[in-house]
């Protein structure tokens, strides 16, 4: 199954620590986030972790599409306070069996 990583920040001013709203939708926020994840079939295999003083976070999930991430992301709400973006990720040596199949270097 497509592993994704999800990565996520946010300003000072919208941090858990500085924003009471911020703070109970993050506390809500983890165990909805649980439950979208079950309910979409997403398994976390890294985190939610967080970079608590760079503001930041992520986690790589494995999931059928990256659709079903977005909607995850979506329902979880964790874009209500956050921006976020969703990459395909590879093993390194999936990327290096590729190489023979793309177009030659520029250089």
């Amino acid at each position: 199954m497509p592993q994704y990583l999800i990565r996520w920040w946010h300003a000072t001013d919208q941090c858990p620590t500085s924003n009471t709203q911020i703070r109970a939708r993050a506390e809500r926020g983890f165990s909805e986030m649980q439950a979208a994840a079950a309910k979409l079939d997403i398994r976390f295999l890294a985190g939610p972790l967080a970079l608590a003083v760079e503001h930041e976070g992520f986690a790589l999930v494995e999931a059928a599409t990256a659709e079903v991430v977005q909607t995850f992301v979506m329902h979880s709400g964790l874009m209500q306070w956050n921006t976020v973006r969703i990459s395909l990720v590879m093993p390194m040596s999936g990327v290096l069996s590729e190489l023979g199949n793309m177009p030659p270097p520029l250089c």
